[in-house]
Formats: structure tokens, C-alpha cells, sequence
């Protein structure tokens, strides 16, 4: 589980006003849907102007228009990084401004993603990110991690350069990748780059280092973001170093294919974020940048072990969250069944529509299309949409991308793309219709409802808050962003469901 799971259920409650949508619209015709520009607008009304104060003088004039927001899933921090923070916040500015057709209205979306980036840049000394820059000061953790630390913030970075032409984004994505290099190990007394690991947090002070191998927080979403900016930047330190970490990724894929969550904890974990379905992921994108048959075996052995895992469940299939070890390998560990894209269907139905566009085997779109029909199958049909719960059963629902309507409806949309099949596409604009309508009228969410009432006003994260709602309202108006997860899409899941959704005006 991530972080800040545990703190989901801390905050105040909040009455989230709403409006009558149908659960299912047919099929879209030539329009498409408006952008969510009154969200965007409220989130940058948000943002704490000044966040680097605390700093003193040690910030550069250039970066004078930096801002923050405070999360209220960990308030009352102002959070750097992608999961909860500033990063993540970026990207969904950015999601918005590539949908966005009319140059001054898309101006505005990357103002506000350079306003994220200046605050990742007056945060940062030497590369090194804190997880916060408060009014009392920085954290004095940071993480090497792509949810929660610097190879996250450089891939971020980076993509703000891109987009601005702007040179201090890439500089600083360039010093962030240097400092994740700079803490890699080497292991199995193999050196690195041979074979490399990460240690999660670097805490002043010292502490024991924990090794993790999830997407969010461990080896796997280091090993992408080095990946792709090695082959971004023309950088063979990196991509060495990318072939290294996923060396040590696979020494621990267990004989069956499954990833224990970390070095010191053998139960597998099947999802996206800390788990089996992520470390196939990787594996996928190592064998698209290199053509090596090793990460492709990879790939096929965690994918497997999704299979051997898999529970038969109405008209599809579903996962169980986490599985035992040793002999009691197959046996559930965390028995419930998970819907949304951090450690349930949504995710491992994302990662199989990519492993059938990049290896050709159509047991993996099966196996997106059985995820999917069960996701149909439990979803909350409500009067204003549908939603879904955390995991069968749950009284817990979210809005966001981690476990919510947002990430769901994205891998539905995802599917009926590809397949073509609207079951999933307009369950997936049912999703849209509910998230428009459980919206405050002050153009906020509530980031999860449980037994009626809603909790964590207002969130601006991207995966549990109003950035990542932002991204999947954009893509449903025709954007080009394809990653709930905010790690890029592989290949375009694109195919004969396509066209109904791409946009013929600004929607402004």
C-alpha cells in the first residue's frame, strides 16, 4: 500500500453538491465534451503563492512565481512530489494544456504546470527533492522514488521543458537523475551498474534503508524513468543504469512470476503501484527500448503469474491484493478484490492492453477485456453516473486516478478504444457524468465518500485529488494523455472506439 493510504480516512467531512446526470449516455457523436476548464481554474485559485519563503534568500529571482498546494491528505504539507504534490499537479496541468487547441487558453494550463516546476526547482538542492517545503521549512526526507521522489520529479521536469522551451526545467531534471544515480547500489555482489538497487528514503541523519519494488515507490518506477530518459536525452549512463535496476528486478520475480513487495516482506503483490502487474510493466518497456528477449521473458513470466492468480468472478475475472509465499504461495494474503488502477483490475487491465499491442498475444487482451467486464459488473450504478467501490464490497468510494471513478473510467475508456465495444466506453462516460456531478459547486472533489458523507476536501493531488480527475475529464474531451498512472502509455490504446472522441473545438 502506499503512504498515504492510511491517512485517508483523517480529515473532515465535506457535503459535495450535486447534479442529475444519466448513468450511461449513448455513444458521442461529432462533439466532444467540454474541457474541464473551471476545475483547472480552481486549482490554480489554490495554490499558496510564496511557498518557498521559509527558504530565505537562497532562491533564485527567476523563480519568484513558484506555487504550492497543500494537501489535505497529508495536511497541512505542501507536498513536492507525484503522489500528493506538486508534481503530480503539473502533470495534470500539462494533460490539460495537450488537449487544449487555442494557444492562450493553453498558456494558462502551462503557467500553472510552471508554477509547479519552480516550486520542485527552489525545493531542490543539489537534484535532492524534500517530500515538503512547509512554512517552518523543508522536510528532511526525500525519497529516490517515482510517486514520491526525485526520478518522478525529473521525468516531470523535463516534460515542463518540453512543453515551455524553458531550459531551467530540463537542467533540473538533469540534476534529479544525477542524484538517484548517485545513491544506487550494487547487490548480489554484482556492482552497479550490472546490477543496481535504490534504497527508498534518504533521511538526514541516517536510517535504516528499505528496498521496494513497486512502481510508486521502489525499483520499478525508477527503472522506467530511467529508462525513458535515457532514451529522451541520448544518455548511456542512464539507460546502463535502467538495464542494471531491472537486472535486480528480475533476480527477485519469484519462479512463479510473482514480485514480493519488497525485500524484506515475500508476499506478492499483483497490482500497478507496488506490485506484479507493474514489474510487467517495466519489463514491457525494457523490451521496447532494446529489443532484448530477456525482458520479454520477463514480462510473459509476471504477466503469467497474473493469470495463475487470476479469480473468475461474473463475467470476468479479478484479483485478489495480495498472495502468500513459500507454501502458501497461491493462497490470498489480503483477500479483497480491488477495482482501481493502484492495486486492482483497473491497473493490471491497463498494463494487459499493452502487453497485447507490444508482444501480439491475445491472451492479454482477454485478459483486459475479463478485467473489464467484471469492473462493469461491480460498479455503483448511481443516479448521477457510476462509481466504484475501493474493492468489492467496500463502503469506501473515491473520485481520483489511485482507486477511484477517475482511474477506472480511464482504463474503460482505454478498453472500448481498443476493442471497440461500448459496454466499456460508456461505462466509462458514466464515470465522467458522476465525477461532474458529485463536484462541489465551487468546482472541487471530495476525494472519497464512505457511508454517505465525504471526506478530504478539496485534495489537488493527482492521484487522490482534483489534478488527476482534471487529466481524465480532458482525455474523455479528446486529449491526447493516456496515463492514470503518470506513467506514459507504452503504445497509443487507440482502435476502432477511437474516433467518437476526439474534439472539433477548443470545448472553451
Amino acid at each position: 500500500m502506499i503512504r498515504v493510504l492510511v491517512l485517508v480516512l483523517a480529515a473532515g467531512l465535506l457535503a459535495a453538491g450535486c447534479a442529475s446526470a444519466p448513468a450511461d449516455e449513448p455513444a458521442p457523436g461529432t462533439n466532444a465534451p467540454p474541457l474541464p476548464t473551471a476545475f483547472a481554474d480552481q486549482l490554480l485559485a489554490d495554490a499558496v503563492p510564496d511557498p518557498l519563503a521559509a527558504l530565505g534568500d537562497d532562491v533564485p529571482a527567476e523563480l519568484s512565481g513558484a506555487r504550492a498546494w497543500t494537501s489535505s491528505i497529508q495536511a497541512p504539507n505542501r507536498q513536492t512530489d507525484r503522489d500528493v504534490g506538486a508534481a503530480g499537479i503539473a502533470h495534470g496541468f500539462l494533460a490539460l494544456a495537450a488537449a487544449t487547441p487555442d494557444p492562450a487558453a493553453r498558456e494558462r494550463w502551462l503557467a500553472g504546470a510552471r508554477s509547479a516546476g519552480d516550486f520542485l526547482l527552489g525545493a531542490s538542492r543539489g537534484g535532492r527533492v524534500p517530500d515538503y517545503v512547509n512554512p517552518n521549512g523543508p522536510a528532511d526526507r526525500a525519497y529516490t522514488s517515482f510517486d514520491d521522489g526525485a526520478a518522478g520529479v525529473a521525468e516531470i521536469l523535463w516534460r515542463v521543458g518540453e512543453a515551455t522551451g524553458e531550459e531551467r526545467y530540463r537542467q533540473g531534471a538533469r540534476a534529479s537523475l544525477q542524484w538517484v544515480l548517485d545513491r544506487a547500489e550494487g547487490v548480489d555482489g554484482l556492482p552497479c551498474p550490472q546490477r543496481c538497487r535504490w534504497s527508498w528514503a534518504d533521511v538526514e541523519g541516517g536510517g535504516a534503508p528499505s528496498y521496494r519494488h513497486g512502481m510508486g515507490e521502489g525499483q520499478s518506477g525508477i527503472v522506467y524513468a530511467l529508462s525513458v530518459m535515457g532514451e529522451r536525452l541520448r544518455d548511456p549512463e542512464l539507460t546502463a543504469h535502467a538495464a542494471g535496476g531491472a537486472a535486480y528486478l528480475s533476480s527477485r520475480l519469484d519462479d512463479d512470476g510473482g514480485l514480493p513487495e519488497r525485500d524484506d516482506e515475500p508476499r506478492r503483490n499483483t497490482g500497478f503501484l507496488s506490485g506484479t502487474a507493474g514489474a510487467a510493466f517495466v519489463f514491457l518497456r525494457m523490451y521496447q527500448a532494446t529489443g532484448d528477449e530477456r525482458w520479454r521473458r520477463d514480462a510473459e513470466s509476471a504477466l503469467g503469474f497474473l493469470d495463475r492468480t487470476a479469480q473468475p468472478a461474473g463475467r470476468g475475472v479479478t484479483w485478489p491484493i495480495l498472495l502468500g509465499a513459500g507454501p502458501q504461495a497461491l493462497v490470498p494474503d489480503n483477500p479483497n478484490r480491488a477495482t482501481g488502477m493502484e492495486e486492482g483490475a483497473a491497473g493490471i487491465g491497463w498494463v494487459s492492453l499493452q502487453a497485447h499491442a507490444i508482444l501480439g498475444d491475445a491472451r492479454h487482451l482477454e485478459r483486459a477485456r475479463a478485467a473489464g467486464r467484471w469492473l462493469v459488473d461491480v460498479s455503483l450504478t448511481e443516479p448521477v453516473g457510476r462509481a466504484w467501490a475501493e474493492y468489492e464490497g467496500s463502503p469506501i468510494v473515491h473520485t481520483a486516478t489511485n482507486s477511484g471513478a477517475a482511474g477506472t473510467g480511464w482504463f474503460l475508456d482505454s478498453l472500448g478504444r481498443v476493442t471497440g465495444d461500448d459496454e466499456f466506453s460508456g461505462a466509462a462516460r458514466a464515470a465522467r457524468n458522476w465525477l461532474l456531478a458529485v463536484a462541489t459547486p465551487e468546482h472541487r472533489w471530495g476525494a472519497t465518500r464512505q457511508a454517505g458523507a465525504w471526506t478530504l476536501p478539496g485534495e489537488p493531488s493527482w492521484h487522490w485529488g482534483s489534478a488527476g480527475v482534471i487529466g481524465f475529464l480532458a482525455r474523455m474531451a479528446g486529449g491526447p494523455v493516456d496515463s492514470p498512472g503518470m506513467q506514459e502509455v507504452l503504445v497509443p490504446l487507440e482502435g476502432p472506439g477511437a474516433s467518437g472522441n476526439r474534439p472539433v473545438d477548443s470545448g472553451n
